[in-house]
């Protein structure tokens, strides 16, 4: 499998950055510019990272929890900037009333419990990450924070370049995915899974046990990239792991604009299942996919 290409990458310790009251800033607008160019007229993804060295710039070390979480909390602003220079409308295939832009903290090894992505009008429930093919739904931009991890080997973020497959392969967006019981996500058909893996996938090179990644995609399913996980392993199965994920996504106050996207790609709203998936649900669509050759390499 490739690794994502050096001009989707953005080092973020190159650009100058404030200690403000606890949180970090960014100096000028030249990185959001970049992070904007990147996924709204690039190739659809922008992966942020070097937030390690600039957290020891300010003192601060991204292995303690508390510095950690200033760094997500920069990264998390950057996406927010990025929110507010475009215009969402041309990049959904469908009208949809977005009115705000939120965020959640996932582990993606463990079992989360009482989680929601959007409490306004999903039900609380059992969950585990989605690591198949796959896009999350109805939100046309999305934002994974990864790491630091913890005893984790593994766990490597894939971008899925599914608009090519797409448009090589003749697949229309609709016949691309599938409901998944277990999640409002939508995955990628396992017909169509192993051909974009084989052929249109690319990995995360970054070591996320020494640093954090933000991955800014082009979400949609008409014309954007899917994403996936290699599978997350323990180094020492007696030590507890963990993998933590912030996720961003653009959401809506009322339900009926969740059934507007699901019903353009010719899908039933999703009822998901409210505890964690059975043994064949998490081996099809929550088990990361085969390991991949960076995984033991500089992003393990």
């Amino acid at each position: 499998m490739k690794t994502l290409p050096q001009h989707a990458l953005i080092d973020v310790s190159a650009h100058p950055t404030e200690l403000v009251d606890g949180r970090l800033q960014a100096v000028g607008d030249a990185l959001v510019s970049e992070l904007v160019r990147l996924v709204t007229r690039g190739q659809g993804v922008a992966v942020c990272h070097g937030v390690a060295r600039t957290l020891e710039h300010h003192g601060l070390d991204v292995h303690d929890e508390q510095h950690a979480a200033v760094g997500r909390d920069y990264l998390e602003s950057l996406f927010r900037a990025f929110g507010e220079r475009i215009d969402v409308a041309p990049f959904s295939p469908v009208a949809m009333d977005y009115d705000r832009i939120a965020g959640m903290d996932v582990d993606g090894y463990n079992k989360n419990t009482s989680f929601t992505p959007n409490g306004d009008h999903t039900a609380e429930r059992e969950f585990l990450t989605t690591k198949c093919v796959h896009f999350d739904s109805a939100t046309p931009f999305v934002g994974n924070i990864y790491g630091p991890n913890t005893n984790i080997r593994g766990g490597v973020p894939v971008v899925c370049d599914t608009r090519a497959y797409c448009k090589d392969t003749g697949v229309a967006p609709g016949d691309l995915v599938e409901l998944m019981p277990h999640s409002y996500n939508v995955a990628v058909r396992e017909e169509h899974a192993g051909p974009v893996l084989a052929g249109y996938a690319s990995a995360l090179d970054v070591d996320l046990s020494a640093d954090l990644a933000m991955v800014v995609l082009l979400n949609e399913v008409d014309g954007g990239l899917a994403h996936a996980g290699s599978e997350p392993r323990p180094v020492d199965p007696a030590l507890p792991s963990r993998r933590p994920i912030r996720h961003l996504e653009y959401q809506f106050a009322e339900g009926v604009e969740l059934a507007k996207w699901f019903t353009h790609y010719g899908l039933d709203v999703p009822a998901p299942i409210m505890e964690a998936p059975d043994d064949a649900s998490r081996e099809r669509y929550h088990r990361g996919i085969a390991p991949v050759g960076t995984e033991d390499g500089a992003a393990g």
